[in-house]
């Protein structure tokens, strides 16, 4: 086929799609008012040179090379002015390059001199709707359904359009009315169905949605609605059954998938979700939402490893998250990676300089870590910011793990003129008291805390063990740590302190009893094992008592003192 015959026959598509109107004319000569014109009636010119650019723009459009399809479309254009067909195409190329305004006024131009030219109109509603002016759309669809009432799309459009504007008896209106004439229009079907959903019809959308089903069994957008009224409705199994089927038809249904992951969690079912989630992040690689989804289902799941792994995706897409930066510094702490979670914990204070939770989890850190002196820093900052009296209870104890004793006495007292009488407060500063030797500010300050707070479980107890420690008041100790132990039965250090109150009055068997029963709950605390070793020694079980004492010993680094004394016990018990 020749150049010239190839321009020849789309000079004569062009010219046939802007052959103009026909007047008719009655019977009796009169001349009526034209018919509405077509999309083929609108006069246009067109000629060779117009022509050959007009296969130069198409080609480089169906190459994807845009730019060289607008410069051949303008250039036409230019040749054949009055034809709409190719600035409906320059509409076109300026949308798909993003210059969604300009493609709006040239298009706008066209209708002015063409109002009923259907691509125009087609394309103006799809620039309307792109820039949310939903009335515009809404008026330039009605207008289509107007030129052309067998239009299959206009109505859909204006149903869906009106919905969003949460117009919906004018949505319902306009979809029933398609659905009288076409009955089986699976889409109008699912977006009448929808629409009665946010209507909470459920009823009448659950009708819709299943009459969609019965056109398409594998429709998977209905499939995911149903199991969505099926879970409203509380119908888990249901739901789940729905949801599962509609991603296996499509496993890209991303919402399906989703909502199973999330009624999967519900139901407690984690492996189930995480699975479901696993896929979605198969197919959506960069979605940072569901990484960070798999990520905090890990970490509930304590698989800190792979909990990591996700919440570093989330952090390379977005890197001012700081939930998930949190998150990660926790599962770093878990597993011990103190390093890595400090490093996390002082990004996020780079970022938010306030942050409270990335503050005491900072401090946690160093005081577990043995890193007093850079708790008690971080603890400064966070009373800077919002002082509590926690902050300065945790304060005091980070000083006095560097024996810093009137440091944190001081701590306390300024905690007591800032906030008045706290039971914590007092009882911080009784065990400060403790510390020191300082017997009657102790047992004043435990006092005190039980004048506030006569149910403080560790204030009766250390009131309790201290007087029987010292062998003083033994029929109120032993008041006091029955009492601690009703406030919280199955603490192993309160049954240890009932045991040594025992002790000391004389009532062995009850306070073996009571020893042997802490030892299996605080199985690695030496004074402990202590005190069941010198019961057992009174009692004359030596071959029990050195294995007690030497089990005190073991674990002797955790109370200062102890080891000495105990080697004596120990030395003395094995002479005999």
């Amino acid at each position: 086929m020749t150049k010239r015959f190839l321009l020849f026959l789309i000079s004569l598509t062009l010219v046939s799609c802007v052959t103009p109107a026909v007047i008719k004319k009655p019977a009796t000569g009169t001349v009526v008012e034209t018919s509405r014109p077509k999309e083929a009636e609108i006069p246009s010119t067109a000629n060779e040179e117009s022509s050959l650019n007009y296969i130069l723009g198409y080609q480089a459009e169906m190459e994807g090379n845009w730019a060289e399809a607008f410069k051949y479309y303008k250039e036409a254009s230019k040749l054949a002015p009055a034809s709409p067909y190719l600035k409906v195409q320059i509409g076109r190329i300026l949308l798909r390059t993003g210059k969604v305004k300009t493609a709006t006024e040239k298009i706008e131009e066209v209708i002015k001199k063409y109002p009923d030219y259907l691509p125009a109109l087609r394309l103006l509603g799809q620039l309307y709707n792109g820039q949310k002016k939903t009335d515009d759309a809404i008026r330039t669809y009605e207008k289509i359904v107007k030129i052309d009432p067998n239009d299959s799309e206009a109505p859909l459009l204006i149903g869906v359009l009106y919905a969003s504007e949460k117009k919906y008896s004018e949505s319902s209106e306009v979809l029933e009315k398609f659905l009288k004439s076409r009955p089986d229009n699976l889409m109008a079907l699912y977006y009448l169905g929808s629409v009665y959903y946010d209507m909470k019809d459920i009823e009448k959308a659950e009708t819709y949605f299943r009459k969609s089903l019965e056109l398409n069994p594998d429709f998977d957008a209905a499939l995911y609605r149903l199991g969505l009224i099926s879970e409203a409705k509380g119908k888990n199994d249901e739901a789940i059954n729905y949801y599962k089927k509609a991603s296996e038809i499509n496993p890209f249904n991303f919402q399906a998938r989703e909502s199973l992951s999330r009624l999967y969690i519900k139901e407690n079912r984690l492996q189930d979700a995480i699975d479901e989630l696993e896929k979605i992040s198969n197919q959506f690689p960069k979605n940072a939402e569901i990484h960070k989804r798999l990520g905090l289902l890990y970490f509930d799941n304590k698989e800190y490893e792979k909990a990591i792994e996700q919440f570093r995706l989330v952090i390379e897409a977005t890197p001012d998250d700081l939930a998930v930066r949190y998150y990660l510094s926790l599962a770093l702490g878990t597993l011990k990676k103190y390093d890595m979670a400090i490093e996390e914990l002082k990004t996020i204070l780079d970022l938010d300089p306030k942050n409270i939770q990335a503050f005491l989890n900072l401090a946690y850190i160093y005081s577990d870590t043995g890193q007093n002196r850079d708790a008690i820093k971080t603890y400064d900052k966070l009373i800077a910011i919002d002082a509590k009296p926690e902050y300065y209870i945790y304060k005091s104890s980070n000083l006095l793990k560097l024996n810093k004793t009137k440091a944190a006495e001081k701590t306390l007292k300024e905690a007591l003129e800032r906030f008045g009488e706290n039971d914590e407060l007092y009882f911080n500063l009784a065990v400060v008291y403790e510390k020191e030797n300082r017997f009657d500010d102790m047992v004043k300050f435990l006092k005190k805390t039980l004048s506030l707070n006569p149910d403080h479980a560790d204030a009766l107890n250390f009131l309790g063990y201290s007087y029987a420690d010292k062998g003083i008041k033994l029929d109120e100790a032993l008041s006091l740590t029955q009492k601690a132990l009703s406030l919280m039965p199955g603490n192993g250090y309160i049954i240890d302190s009932l045991g040594w109150v025992y002790y000391k009055l004389g009532r062995y068997e009850e306070s073996l009893k009571e020893l042997r029963k802490a030892v299996k709950i605080v199985n690695n605390d030496p004074l402990v094992y202590e005190h069941l070793g010198d019961v057992l020694a009174a009692t004359g079980n030596k071959k029990e008592a050195i294995e007690a004492y030497r089990k005190a010993i073991l674990y002797s680094e955790k109370e200062e003192g102890l080891k000495e004394r105990v080697e004596k016990k120990l030395e003395k018990l094995s002479s005999k």
